[in-house]
This record gives structure tokens, sequence and C-alpha cells, in this order.
């Protein structure tokens, strides 16, 4: 058995003294104070790791990234993007299903996760797409004994095909269906592709709000669950509280670029900041934080859509969008909340592990518990650091961070009880499909 000495979990609003014990299965066995009072099973320990009086946390669920493989490999493939994961202390990502060609499909679905597994460094789950005929979803449940099943389902609201489908077409209630928000039918041109707050306006609020808005008509009507990813707007979140506050089943995300920047530093840095949807302003910036805190916002995810520097250099009609964020989510929410004088970390923690592994439906993950997998991050809270390419394990360097000061440092990251990395270096590849250890 593994012990996990010298630690501070978060116990109520403190952080606390503790060692946990992990079987050799990888489960958490006992969380205690003093060493002194389990004699029996420290008697049975083989290996230990001293966490030095660090912060553990539990491993971060990413429910939001984009490997981009296959297809597009040369911006990103699984084995470096869970590369960067399992650096940041994110033991278990949700890959999106956009590749090329898309994962909309049994078959397809199947053959990336056989791809998946020979490469990755975290456990994963895949979202499927939308198909055209929604009917194509039976054959996952025909063989859900058989098969471990999707994260989801991907919708892009912005999409006429798609949005006619889950608006007039019957849907199987045993999938999680992830929107991706936005109406386009609000969307314009961009006035001036040299300025962000044009590009904010094509892409205008009033669009995040009709499309939640709908899905919340979708609701009303039939037994579906839904999440909203990304979330970017004080309006749209008010959309989700309502709906909420009815009972709907209904989630949803943020991302670090919505919780720290603003349009302001889109004026900045262009493509770099180019996302969809866009950044919007300081208001909105702090009512997700403070929609995040109070418990509204259920999940911090990345959202990490890396591209060449090549193609974010562009003008912001030209540049792709997405930000690349998978390996800094834990010290930019950690330095955002430090710098906000958060005293009470539970609801943070609770969105960047235990509810996104509620929300898929994860069992005996998110958690530092008697019974659950020893997935944990050994953090070095007192560090502080800058931000630059060279610490970026992604193929896409390019960070609307880059220059920022961060406070927090993952030191070592454990996966199901294993010590799979520690100081730079990657020790064990041991990534699976996180149904498969259900």
């Amino acid at each position: 058995m593994l012990l996990i000495r010298n630690g501070r979990v978060l116990r109520g609003k403190h952080w606390t003294r503790a060692n946990i014990i992990i079987s050799d299965s990888g489960k958490i066995v006992d969380v205690f104070r003093s060493v002194n009072a389990k004699g029996y099973l420290l008697s049975k320990v083989d290996t230990i790791y001293n966490a030095r009086g660090y912060l553990i946390f539990p491993g971060i669920i990413d429910m939001h990234v984009h490997f981009r493989e296959p297809g597009l490999e040369w911006k990103e493939d699984f084995e470096s993007g869970s590369k960067a994961a399992i650096a940041g202390g994110v033991t278990i990502v949700a890959d999106m299903p956009n590749n090329k060609p898309p994962i909309n499909s049994l078959e397809r679905y199947l053959r990336k996760i056989k791809l998946a597994e020979k490469k990755s460094y975290c456990d994963f789950l895949l979202y499927i797409g939308l198909p055209e005929d929604p009917s194509q979803l039976l054959k996952f449940l025909e063989e859900k004994d058989n098969i471990p099943m999707p994260a989801g389902v991907k919708v892009f609201m912005y999409n006429p095909k798609e949005e006619n489908t889950v608006l007039n077409k019957d849907l199987p209630k045993d999938f999680l269906y992830v929107f991706h928000a936005e109406d386009y039918r609000y969307f314009t041109e961009i006035s001036d592709c040299n300025d962000y707050s044009a590009f904010e306006k094509s892409r205008p609020k009033e669009a995040e709000i009709s499309a939640i808005q709908k899905i919340v008509g979708i609701l009303e009507k039939r037994d579906l669950r839904a999440h909203v990813a990304h979330l970017s707007s004080y309006e749209g979140l008010l959309e989700i509280v309502r709906a909420k506050k009815k009972r709907f089943k209904i989630s949803t995300e943020v991302t670090p670029h919505h919780l720290l920047l603003t349009k302001d530093h889109g004026r900045k840095l262009g493509g770099i900041a180019k996302c969809y949807p866009p950044l919007r302003s300081e208001l909105d910036r702090r009512m997700l934080f403070r929609g995040l805190l109070q418990g509204y916002i259920d999940a911090i995810a990345s959202d990490h859509a890396p591209h060449s520097l090549e193609e974010k250099m562009k003008d912001l009609c030209d540049a792709e969008p997405g930000i690349t964020g998978v390996q800094l989510l834990l010290p930019l929410i950690f330095t955002l909340a430090k710098k906000a004088h958060v005293k009470n970390f539970r609801p943070i923690i609770r969105a960047l592990s235990e509810n996104p592994a509620r929300i898929l439906g994860l069992k005996k993950r998110g958690r530092i518990k008697i019974g659950y997998y020893g997935d944990l991050v050994i953090f070095n809270h007192r560090k502080e650091w800058k931000i630059s390419p060279e610490v970026l394990l992604s193929k896409s360097r390019v960070t609307p961070y880059e220059g920022m000061k961060v406070k927090g440092w993952v030191l070592a990251t454990f996966l199901r009880g294993r010590l799979v990395y520690e100081n730079g270096e990657f020790l064990e590849r041991i990534g699976i499909c996180a149904r498969s250890v259900q």
C-alpha cells in the first residue's frame, strides 16, 4: 500500500494536515490526521510519498478538451494533450468530437477509443457528435453492456441542422446533451478585423441568451439532461439560475479565460484571444466568478483548443478560435481565488473535480474520500512563477496568459493511486477510458 504523508486537504472550509493511505488496487483506504493512530494500516504500507506540507487536491476532471486526434494531429494529439493534462493535475479529460472525420457514429467512436488508449497519459471519456438522424444514437444503447458509453452528445446550436434536430426530433434521454449555446441568427459580419469589440459584437451575448432559452424550452417538453458549455455572460447565467430553480436537469461550465480575461485583454491580444463565445465585459467576468462561488455554475473546464502560432497571429476575421489551457487550469484558478481573497475553496474544488464526476456519471472519482480512486494532485501553493511558452507541453504554445504571474505549481500527479508524474517527469502511461474503471 501507498502512504501519502504530511499533506493538507480541504476539510470544510479549512486546509488541514492529512495522511492518505491507498491500496494496491488504487482506492483510498483511509484519510487521517495523526500517523500515531493507524498502526495496523501503517504496518501494511510499503511505499511512502512525503507531501511536505503542500496542498493535496483531488485529481482535476476537465470535461471539455479538444485533443484534435484524429485528423488534426499537427495541432495536438492524445499524447501531447494528455501529457499537458497530467502535468497540470488533470487526471480525467472528456474530449470533444469535432475531429476529421467527426465522431458521430459508433464505428468512429470505437476507433477513437482504441487510438486514445494507445497514447493517453490520463484517463479519458469521449463525446460523440449529434447525428443527422438521432435514431443512430440507439446503436450506442444497444451495445451499452459491451462498450464504454460516451461522455455525452455534443450539440452546436449555431449549426442550423443540429439546432433543428434537437428542437424537432425525439432524442434518447439516456445521454447527456452538451450544448455550444450560440444562436446563429444573432451573428453578424465583423465590422473591423482588428478590433476585438467589433468581433465580440459579431457574436453578441444575445446569441448565448437565445440559445439557452431554446435549450430550456426543450427541457420543458422532454425529460433530458442538458449541459451548457463555456458560459460567457451574466445574462446567460441568469437564464441558467432560473432553469435550476425550476428543477430542470441542467448544468453549466465556465472556462478560465472567461473568468480571468475580458474584451479589454482582447484589444491587446487580438487573434490570440479569439474564442467562441468571445470574451465579454468586466461585469460579466465578475458575475461569472460570483456565480461559481455561489454554486450556480457547476464546473470549470478549460475548453483546451490548440492551434498553431501562425493561425492565431492572423487578424480577428481569419484567426482560428480557441485557447489552450488544460495544463494551466489549476494554477490559473488558484491564483484567481487567492487574488479575490476567497476563504472557502469548497465551491472551487467541487467545480474542478466533484461536480464534473457527477455530471459525467463517473463513480468513485473526483473526491478525496475512502473508497474513491486515488486521483490526487500534490500542489505547491507557495511557488510563484511566470507563464511562458517553454513551460507548456501542448503542441500549441501560444497563450493569452504569456507573462502572467501565477501562484501554485503541480509537483506530482497520482492516477488511480499510482505516481504518474513528478517534478517534470512522466513516470508511467496508464491512461484508459474512465468508464473502464467503474
